[in-house]
């Protein structure tokens, strides 16, 4: 009995934490703001001439509704440098952590990095490790 008991606690915990993201890497922190920006290295997956990744904005004042982090999940085309937000994904607490507070899709369209911004960053580092 002790042993089951044993093993229904250990099972329990796994399925009722938080969702755990992989490592996130960091890249850069926005100089005017104090936000940090990370990509989850374990999660770049490629297909075709796209890269799919995870973003985080870890931010240091709270975002539109009190969150203290976002999540994006990007498809990137090197080729041409431009990139997709498939996925956003905001949390109550910082590091992605804590209670989900929404989950959009946002319109299919490209965008662009404006030249010297954290998203061109973001952008050339990743194509430089992934591609």
């Amino acid at each position: 009995v002790k042993k089951i008991t044993i093993l229904l606690v250990i099972i329990f915990t796994f399925l009722f934490t938080n969702t755990s993201w992989g490592e996130w890497s960091y890249v850069e922190e926005d100089v005017y703001n104090g936000d940090k920006f990370y990509y989850d290295k374990d999660r770049v997956r490629k297909n075709g001439k796209y890269i799919y990744f995870w973003f985080l904005i870890d931010s240091l004042k709270p975002l539109e509704r009190g969150d203290f982090s976002l999540t994006r999940y990007l498809q990137l085309d090197c080729s041409i440098s431009r990139y997709k937000s498939l996925k956003e994904i905001t949390y109550k607490k910082s590091m992605g952590e804590g209670e989900m507070t929404s989950d959009f899709t946002p319109p299919n369209e490209w965008k662009y990095p404006k030249p010297e911004s954290i998203s061109e960053f973001v952008s050339n580092k990743v194509c430089e490790e992934h591609q």
